[in-house]
């Protein structure tokens, strides 16, 4: 059994995630770390400074998105890689 940690869940690490999960087994685990517990789109900040968003508005919770897509979440960011653990 394999498990994939992806370290950070930005546009790429989620995209990343939702990806290696859809194209591996059931067996294999895939996990999420990240110091952040709500995903927040970038390219939208423009309409923050401008008000036409508040940020609230702009901000998705990871947890129950990767609990769907059947990806561990560890909402706490990491000091150090132990690839042997």
């Amino acid at each position: 059994m394999a498990h994939i940690v992806v370290m950070g869940a930005g546009i790429g690490g989620v995209a990343a995630a939702i990806e290696v999960r859809e194209g591996l087994s059931k067996q294999h685990q895939v996990t999420v770390v990240s110091d952040l517990e709500n995903f927040q789109f970038t390219p939208s900040n423009p309409w923050l400074a401008v008000q036409w968003r508040k940020p609230e508005e702009l901000k998705v919770p990871l947890a129950p998105v990767f609990k769907k897509k059947k990806i561990n979440f560890i909402p706490v960011g990491a000091k150090r890689v132990l690839p042997d653990e």
